[in-house]
């Protein structure tokens, strides 16, 4: 398992009862870049990869199979190694000791299932409209981003709307249910705000690359 890249740092975005962590630079290049190739191993042709989101600018990468989604059974793949373990060990480490509680069942845990979804965004208009998932499974969603940087919003219940930079490395941490009610969005992209020395790709789009983990259930 790779380690924690001594740049990480946490920052918690919602004071609510369900906060949303946001960890910075938790994804070295070389990690990014091991991510986007599976992806574009695993993905359809160029022309036909793509299809309509729930706005017209954003596309959702179709796997092999028409697929919007990869699934895996336990943790034995490179997006449960790369992203979800590296930003738990990042969380365990750094994250705020009053708030340690709130990450019991994510950190401590190994994934039983998670799915994989990745959305492409073009360069400068790509959005994805502010909304809650509602997923009430007892998963948590990692959400990293690649390439051009974002203009992200989050906002909880009880707190203000935080609008910040979702830069290429960087990974969201939040409780999707309707309980958490975390609204999340894409207002824009940043053009020529990319990782020196990336993929072509990351270069010309933002690629929002969301795992839905749920973990096995603690023993009490």
């Amino acid at each position: 398992m790779p380690g924690v890249g001594t740049t990480a740092a946490v920052e918690v975005l919602l004071e609510d009862d369900r906060p949303c962590y946001l960890i910075r630079n938790c994804l070295s290049l070389s990690e990014q870049t091991s991510i986007y190739q599976d992806i574009s191993c695993r993905s359809k042709d160029t022309d036909n990869r793509s299809k309509l989101c729930m706005h017209p600018t954003p596309k959702t990468i179709i796997f092999d199979g028409n697929q919007s989604t990869l699934k895996f059974s336990g943790g034995d793949n490179i997006y449960n190694t790369l992203i979800v373990q590296t930003a738990n060990d990042v969380l365990k480490k750094r994250a705020p000791q009053k708030s340690h509680h709130f990450l019991t069942s994510a950190c401590s845990t190994e994934p039983t299932t998670m799915s994989v979804g990745v959305i492409r965004y073009h360069v400068p208009n790509g959005k994805f409209p502010e909304h809650i998932d509602h997923c009430n499974d007892h998963s948590w969603v990692y959400l990293l981003s690649l390439g051009c940087s974002a203009n992200f919003v989050v906002k909880g219940p009880q707190s203000e709307k935080q609008l910040f930079r979702f830069n290429s490395g960087d990974v969201l941490v939040f409780d999707p249910s309707s309980d958490a009610a975390i609204l999340h969005g894409v207002t824009s992209i940043n053009e020529d705000d990319f990782p020196l020395d990336c993929p072509e790709d990351f270069q010309q789009f933002r690629f929002g690359v969301q795992c839905r983990v749920k973990m096995q259930r603690q023993r009490m």
